[in-house]
């Protein structure tokens, strides 16, 4: 629900007093109209000048629901004594690169005081401008992004702690608030990007969850921004509703605040913005800590893509303990050990890395459905990966202990078992593999793309596996 706070000024009407002869009429303002105008647009000029290293804008185009017009874009900008304005960004309409501008501006009054960038800067103005947006499927000509670029000062307290703007033309609410001292605007703009990439990969796997209290909503493709938010449980086309929202940083902590509030008659207050707990690794409402965005529980999006038939790979070159990396290196030795007569070179087989899931044959009709560990390999004379299999018995995580137990059975074949004989390594790393695991999200519960795998026996023996 689109939840808009409207701002209105009020003309108070002040009656004259008459004071001597008849005829005579003190004027009830002690200064000019077009006084006060240059009062009202020095005031707002000095709050937008009061912060020292400018602000960040949280900036809505439009209320569209699709990308990229109705997607929030991080707009920082610095407005200097001299009356030009630094704006920087670091999105899609600057090809995902650093861009900064610098051109004029001023406030002007226009039934209230008004935010004017009022010479082309390429960073503001590149969601006005009227062509073409190359990079979608659309034909935006004569329309562009429908962007503002002048924009109602709703909201300025004496203290500049923040400022509310309204698109003149969109209506949209833009939030400012201030940048730290001392704040690089490239690198807080790679910070941001890089936090939220983290948090909300592109091409995530899963639904995020959003909880109201016990209410539980499913969040999908939040990577542009743009979430759909719906009931968990429902349908996401016949439920669907956008939710755009943008991640800001304020000292160490980061901020996720949606553009329209949401509001429900079993909890109180709204929820518009949440701060990142990186502790719990989860969002939580600033006013009320009952409404939370968190990630999809980990055992449950590890058990059913393992039963729906995926494989969890773990290169050679991944992520692992030192004790690991001592199982694989020998492994690899192993592999390079092996050669074979390619032209009229001898050449080495090559160790790729492991696999973890069912070994589903290459026909449709024919599946072997036991779990299996794979070692996978290329042969000098291919160009493609090859891998060997291994049977065991397993446990899928099942509770938010998540853990994992797998315990060797057999070689899957002839072919596999011929392979273990002839490295012995092999063997090693079966006995390494055959335990209890306690799988985790390699980098924040958001992102369940990195499975972190550590034996519960030995916290030494750990390694990444990528979905």
């Amino acid at each position: 629900m689109k939840k808009i706070f409207f701002y209105a000024t009020t003309l108070l009407l002040v009656s004259t007093t008459l004071i001597g002869c008849a005829g005579e009429e003190d004027d009830i303002f002690s200064a000019s109209a077009a006084e006060r105008l240059n009062a009202a647009s020095d005031k707002y000029s000095a709050r937008l000048q009061a912060q020292p290293n400018g602000w960040a804008m949280q900036y809505y185009p439009t209320y569209a629901d699709e990308y990229p017009y109705g997607s929030g874009y991080l707009i920082l900008m610095d407005f200097d004594e001299d009356f030009s304005v630094k704006v920087a960004m670091d999105n899609s309409f600057c090809n995902n690169t650093y861009t900064e501008d610098r051109s004029p501006w001023q406030v002007i009054t226009d039934n209230g005081p008004v935010l004017s960038f009022n010479a082309f800067n390429r960073c503001m103005h590149a969601f006005s401008d009227p062509e073409d947006i190359p990079w979608t499927e659309d034909n935006e000509q004569s329309e562009g992004c429908g962007g503002d670029y002048e924009f109602i000062i709703v909201d300025a307290p004496e203290d500049a702690s923040y400022m509310m703007l309204k698109g003149k033309k969109r209506n949209t609410y833009n939030l400012l608030t201030p940048i730290e001292e001392g704040v690089d605007y490239q690198t807080y703009l790679a910070d941001v990007k890089a936090f939220h990439n983290t948090v909300f990969p592109l091409n995530e796997l899963v639904s995020n969850l959003m909880h109201f209290g016990d209410s539980i909503y499913r969040m999908d493709g939040s990577n542009d921004g743009l979430p759909n938010i719906y009931p968990d449980g429902s349908d996401a086309i016949a439920n669907e509703s956008f939710h755009p929202f943008l991640i800001t940083k304020r000292g160490s902590d980061y901020y996720l605040r949606f553009r329209d509030a949401f509001e429900r008659n079993d909890m109180e207050g709204s929820l518009q913005e949440l701060r990142y707990d990186s502790i719990a690794q989860e969002f939580v409402g600033t006013k009320n800590d009952q409404w939370r965005i968190t990630g999809y529980p980990l055992h449950q999006f590890f058990t059913d893509k393992i039963t729906s038939g995926h494989t969890f790979k773990m290169a050679r070159s991944a992520e692992m303990s030192e004790k690991m990396q001592g199982y694989i290196s020998a492994l690899a030795e192993g592999f390079d050990a092996i050669k074979i007569k390619v032209g009229k070179q001898m050449k080495s087989y090559e160790l790729k890395g492991l696999g973890f899931g069912l070994n589903v044959e290459t026909t449709k009709t024919e599946r072997d459905s036991a779990y299996c560990w794979s070692i996978i390999y290329r042969a000098p004379n291919s160009s493609k990966d090859a891998s060997s299999y291994y049977k065991y018995n397993v446990g899928l995580p099942q509770t938010t202990d998540n853990v994992l137990s797998t315990s060797y059975v057999s070689a899957h074949n002839e072919s596999s078992m011929n392979q273990a004989n002839a490295i012995t390594a092999i063997n090693d790393m079966l006995t390494v593999l055959n335990r209890e695991f306690i799988i985790s999200a390699a980098d924040t519960k958001f992102n369940l793309s990195r499975v972190k795998f550590v034996a519960k026996d030995d916290p030494d023996l750990w390694f990444i596996m990528n979905y």
